[in-house]
């Protein structure tokens, strides 16, 4: 009994640093943002205000309830159909089918029709232009990157004498300074005819574009270029030219950083593996489907969980790429808590903002966790 009392006072004495650090670094400043939320703060605290601050940002508590009803109908829904999957009798395999259709029809409702339309009516609509920026953003960067990433550690794979040139100068971007390489990417993407950007684009026989301060949507400007006319709404359900810039600038830092970690990743895969697929007469995309994607799952499993965090927090280089002309979209919802912040000195609806913005990262990190991670393989 003694020696494990002593084994237990060990074990929490080397954790005791860590779990300081994780208190003092990570949840106080949480919860101190909550604690700030529920109060009237600008250059200091006033008056208490509850979940006023919170009710602003996210709207109507009644759409809000129903947007997450209509959640938990759509989980319902997705167990009713596992379950309906491994039936064995086909009379209740049809009959729960019917059910899951049913209440993921409910679920759509109560999601789309009742609570985020509510949600997006009574709420402010600069944190839900903040979000729907931060969605194209997400959407934007995180598939590209990793299948260009893929696709260029595979291709390094091939390529044994150079590899570790290669590997050095796609890592680049990510180690060179943020603010000196978004400059240098405001200065390409200038609206000038003189920059890099639009003779690049005239060298196509294009028209000089406004690229950073064109506040349309691409889909928009592709239209026009056709001469063909096109309602309100394309501009609001596609992203700006001027926020393709930014995706195309975060593509351009992170997929260095991801190559090298999926590189390492292809080069730990034994050998035999591919030796006994050329045996059988496998072909590369066989190869490619059956051996090289499951074997790295867990490093694309890591990376996406990483990108999708980090985008949904990138500021820096936003902030220095934003312009007057791309107006608001092109700012995510970091942005907008920033403005709150410096721009209108609102403390208190800014950290109502922000715990906003955790408690969702945290939400989709945990559904990403639940639909992925069992798909993952991690070789038992």
């Amino acid at each position: 009994m003694p020696a494990r009392r002593g084994d237990s006072f060990s074990a929490y004495g080397f954790l005791g640093p860590a779990i300081a650090i994780l208190l003092v670094f990570g949840l106080f400043p949480i919860a101190y943002a909550l604690y700030v939320g529920l109060h009237r703060w600008r250059i200091r605290k006033e008056e208490l205000l509850g979940f006023d601050n919170f009710i602003r940002a996210v709207g109507d508590p009644d759409y809000l309830m129903y947007f997450l009803l209509g959640l938990i109908v759509a989980w319902t829904a997705a167990r009713v159909y596992a379950n309906a999957r491994t039936a064995a009798v086909v009379g209740i395999q049809r009959w729960r089918f019917v059910v899951a259709a049913v209440l993921l029809m409910a679920a759509v409702w109560l999601v789309l029709s009742v609570g985020l339309r509510g949600m997006l009516t009574t709420g402010d609509h600069r944190m839900y232009n903040g979000f729907k920026v931060t969605l194209f953003y997400v959407l934007g960067t995180i598939p590209v990157e990793l299948a260009v990433s893929m696709l260029l550690a595979c291709l390094l794979m091939k390529s044994m004498r150079s590899k570790g040139f290669f590997r050095v100068l796609f890592f680049l971007p990510y180690v060179t300074p943020t603010i000196a390489t978004a400059v240098v990417f405001r200065t390409i993407f200038s609206p000038n005819p003189s920059s890099w950007a639009n003779r690049f684009w005239g060298t196509l026989g294009m028209e000089n574009q406004r690229w950073l301060y064109e506040s349309k949507s691409i889909a928009s400007l592709v239209l026009t270029s056709m001469d063909v006319s096109y309602p309100p709404w394309v501009d609001v359900c596609f992203p700006s030219l001027a926020l393709v810039c930014i995706i195309l600038y975060n593509i351009w830092v992170y997929i260095g950083y991801d190559t090298v970690i999926l590189l390492a990743g292809l080069s730990a895969i034994p050998q035999h593996y591919y030796e006994a697929a050329e045996i059988d007469g496998a072909s590369p995309l066989q190869v490619f489907r059956h051996i090289t994607l499951p074997l790295v799952s867990p490093i694309l499993f890591f990376l996406s969980m990483v990108a999708l965090i980090g985008t949904f927090k990138a500021f820096n280089h936003i902030y220095i790429m934003r312009t007057a002309g791309a107006r608001d979209t092109a700012d995510v919802l970091s942005v907008a808590v920033f403005d709150q912040i410096f721009e209108y000195h609102n403390a208190g609806y800014a950290a109502a903002m922000a715990f906003t913005l955790f408690l969702v990262i945290l939400a989709l990190t945990f559904m990403q966790n639940r639909l992925f991670g069992a798909k993952v393989f991690y070789g038992n």
